[in-house]
């Protein structure tokens, strides 16, 4: 059993997109706060964290799990843009197969071309953190 840790994030966005959305997650009244951030940090990075100390099969049922939850999310967004049919989009997501999941090494270097072209498209960190100053 793992031990219960405090985990805090302040957020202070600077831009209009990162203030819209931090807007959204407020005031959402469908699903709260955590959850959502929770929902779209598990889906995204569960299975890294779980890289480094779980079995195997651990790792490939969440893995499965992660990739059937974007898969979904990549689905309504889509839909929600209208792009449900449109083929150039739906070609650059890559079909990954549950097969293919569990065929796929533990131990498998991460793409990092992947995660830094992630990190672009984030803002490369760029984010306010000057509330944090004092949060220590």
């Amino acid at each position: 059993m793992s031990s219960q840790i405090d985990f805090r994030w302040r957020y202070q966005p600077r831009n209009k997109s990162d203030v819209q959305l931090m807007k959204y997650i407020q005031d959402n009244r469908i699903m709260g706060k955590t959850e959502m951030v929770l929902l779209a940090v598990r889906s995204f990075w569960l299975p890294y964290s779980l890289s480094i100390d779980c079995s195997s099969q651990q790792l490939r049922s969440v893995a499965i799990d992660a990739v059937q939850a974007l898969r979904k999310q990549a689905k309504d967004i889509l839909e929600l843009a209208g792009l449900e049919d449109v083929s150039s989009v739906q070609s650059r997501f890559t079909e990954v197969t549950q097969e293919q999941i569990k065929q796929r090494s533990v131990n498998s270097p991460v793409n990092t071309s992947t995660l830094n072209e992630l990190r672009i498209q984030a803002g490369e960190n760029n984010y306010d953190d000057t509330g944090l100053n004092n949060f220590l």
